[in-house]
């Protein structure tokens, strides 16, 4: 049962990057930068921040924890296609905008991640 919520969370989580590229694709066509994967990587660090946050509190079972991390996070967000992107810009002798890109997915998404839990503390029943 583990593995199909695994796979459900995975496919939810690759059509929800799809539609939302879709969605901001016309906003974002002539940015320098890939503004849907650092999107979807500052939400997917949100998200599982949520997730965590809820997993330590025991307000999620391990089974949906699994499938809504791995799975719909997993699938979500878009790492490798962030270094493909980032070797991109280097490549093409970019290198402000390159470390741009780096900095703003990493401590973007590392701040994310931290709203994530912090939001999931104060806003998300503990179960207690």
């Amino acid at each position: 049962m583990l593995i199909i919520g695994l796979m459900i969370g995975g496919a939810l989580g690759t059509l929800g990057r799809y539609l939302l590229s879709t969605a901001m694709q016309p906003l974002t066509a002539n940015a320098p930068l890939s503004l849907v994967t650092i999107t979807v990587n500052i939400l997917g660090c949100f998200i599982i921040g949520v997730l965590s946050n809820q997993r330590i509190a025991s307000n999620i079972a391990p089974g949906w924890y699994l499938a809504l991390s791995t799975g719909f996070t997993g699938a979500f967000t878009t790492f490798s296609t962030f270094e493909l992107e980032t070797n991109t810009l280097a490549r093409e002798g970019t290198w402000s905008l390159a470390s741009a890109y780096v900095f703003a997915s990493l401590i973007l998404g590392y701040a994310a991640l931290l709203l994530g839990r912090f939001t999931a503390s104060r806003f998300i029943s503990h179960g207690t």
